[in-house]
């Protein structure tokens, strides 16, 4: 019997999951990834709730709590910059009791990387260009490599995602906008010390910089709302530029020079603050998972997790059923009252990370200020009790996948 094919879009998070347990389960899978080559840098992401039990049955929990990403004591600064208190930003959000772990979005994305490839067919530098669905397969064809037919194509690449505006339609159908920007890349080295970090917030916009003690990047994250999201060229870094200083202008602490740095970076991610929601995810022979389906937006702390957590998921249930429609309806009636649940996390007013209003900034700041005392009477959980729920509301069946020994995957089948 000739095994089934899948072909994924997007190797960062989600894909390599899905990679992972597809091929485990005997299928043959190809992995296709816009850019040239794996993206190893990014800012830290947290994996926590249904998620660590995804990757503990892949075996990884450890590897991936052995490179867990080290926070250096933050001060959090006052519109005037006075300090206001000194936190560990990283336990403000995750219970390491509770199996938690922070890790560099590129690191995750290698270990993920190095876990399937051995089993699945990984292409870069290439990317769809059609879709046509027929009753045995879906035909593609690509930029650079030749038409192949595969059983199932799923989408994993991200809030913009290729796939989703091939098999579903334009992209502000379903992305929508929060309100702020985010802005993050690395500031040269010498700009702030070794194990040095603080947060500078007035309210609709924050600063933060943090240096790790072992030697890496100083990343800068900078997030501010803007009356009119969606509308600033996020290709164009004068744009973007210029978009930023007028946002931060008024600022009384080391934001301008901050800024400055900015056209010299390499690795600048700027996009909108936005969540992707949809009626379905899928159609047909074609689905999405993680952000390219259900982007949280990273003020809920969950798109990595429920990203994880929906690519096993899915995988199980394409392995369980024979036909796909009935694989991804079976997908989405197990995570669509979790992943909104997450999705929720982010339209709180109470968001460590960026404060509306003047109200929001001044309960930021107390929260923040009675972490360390809460931390020493063992009560951090009083304020971690939403995310925690939500994160492990979805629970995993004995039925789903676990590993075996599979053989490496191949291209498709020809045409």
């Amino acid at each position: 019997m000739t095994p089934r094919s899948a072909l994924i879009s997007g190797a960062s998070i989600g894909g390599p999951v899905l990679a992972f347990w597809l091929a485990e389960a005997g299928w043959q899978v190809t992995v296709i990834e816009r850019a040239e080559r794996l993206r190893t840098s990014g800012y830290p992401v947290d994996i926590r709730g249904t998620a660590i039990d995804v990757v503990r049955r892949m075996g990884l929990h450890d590897q991936i709590l052995a490179e867990h990403y080290r926070h250096v004591p933050v001060a959090v600064l006052s519109p005037g910059g006075h300090r206001l208190s000194t936190v560990d930003i990283g336990r403000v959000a995750n219970d390491p009791g509770s199996g938690d772990v922070e890790i560099t979005r590129g690191v995750l994305s290698e270990i993920l990387y190095r876990a399937s490839r051995e089993r699945a067919t990984y292409v870069f530098g290439d990317s769809i260009t059609s879709l046509n669905q027929t009753n045995s397969g879906v035909d593609v064809t690509f930029n650079h490599h030749p038409p192949a037919t595969f059983d199932v194509v799923i989408g994993a690449d991200g809030i913009h995602s290729n796939v989703r505006g091939l098999a579903f339609g334009d992209e502000s159908q379903f992305i929508h906008y929060l309100g702020p920007y985010a802005a993050i890349w690395d500031l040269p080295v010498d700009m702030f010390a070794p194990g040095t970090g603080f947060m500078y917030s007035h309210a609709g916009r924050t600063a933060m910089v943090e240096r790790p003690a072992n030697g890496g990047a100083t990343r800068a994250f900078l997030a501010f709302v803007h009356p009119h999201p969606g509308t600033v060229n996020r290709y164009d870094t004068d744009e973007i530029l210029g978009t930023i200083r007028r946002a931060f202008h008024e600022d009384h602490w080391r934001t301008a020079e901050i800024i400055d740095t900015l056209p010299r970076a390499d690795d600048l991610y700027f996009d909108t603050v936005s969540q992707v929601r949809m009626d379905r995810w899928s159609s047909g022979r074609v689905a999405l998972v993680g952000d390219a389906a259900y982007a949280p937006a990273f003020l809920s702390g969950q798109g990595t997790s429920i990203a994880i957590a929906g690519s096993y998921v899915l995988a199980s249930e394409l392995v369980r059923n024979d036909r796909p429609e009935s694989a991804f309806a079976a997908y989405e009636q197990r995570l669509r009252d979790y992943v909104t649940k997450n999705q929720n996390l982010a339209l709180r007013t109470d968001s460590t990370v960026i404060a509306r209003t003047q109200g929001q900034l001044l309960r930021r700041n107390i929260r923040l200020i009675v972490v360390p005392w809460l931390q020493r009477l063992g009560l951090l959980h009083l304020l971690q009790a939403p995310l925690r729920t939500a994160a492990t509301d979805l629970s995993l069946s004995d039925h789903d996948l676990r590993c075996s020994t599979r053989p490496h995957g191949v291209m498709g089948n020809r045409q």
